[in-house]
């Protein structure tokens, strides 16, 4: 038991670090926050499973939070929704792996409409959810609370 509070403890300290990494952007417009974060996970989803990124990305957003003052779901349904967002490389996902297969079709030219699309489908995510999910989910505003709950 000591063991497993221990560990808790030293992945609490490093998810909280990998938050506070992002201190740069404390005091940004929330579009510029959900711009890096839709960014930095679009690019994640190329080369690592969305599921397995998603999994990996809830608490370092989580943490990310605390860190920014913004409301942990702004960022936590960002970097969901961005995380569909792989268009880029066969190894992407497995439509992008079946589409490859045809040998008409090369990685260089997955690679140039997948940027394309990868870049609008983040401006898509970011506008998308900068004006309608605080909206939907009732947060009037975008602060972060400790309780986890919506004002």
């Amino acid at each position: 038991a000591k063991k497993s509070a221990e560990m808790k403890q030293w992945y609490q300290r490093r998810v909280r670090g990998l938050g506070e990494s992002f201190a740069f952007l404390k005091g940004e417009n929330n579009v510029l926050i959900a711009l890096v974060i839709c960014l930095l996970v679009a690019c994640l989803t190329e080369v690592a499973s969305n599921t397995a990124s998603t999994t990996l990305l809830m608490p370092i957003l989580a943490g990310m939070s605390e860190t920014l003052n913004v409301n942990p779901l702004f960022l936590m349904i960002s970097g969901t929704i961005a995380a569909s967002l792989a268009f880029c490389l066969p190894s992407a996902t497995g439509p992008n792996a079946m589409v490859f297969t045809f040998k008409e079709i090369r990685v260089i030219d997955m690679l140039r409409t997948g940027v394309f699309m990868n870049l609008l489908s983040v401006l898509i995510v970011v506008l998308g959810v900068s004006t309608w999910t605080l909206s939907i989910l009732g947060i009037t505003e975008n602060v972060y609370q400790p309780d986890w709950k919506a004002p």
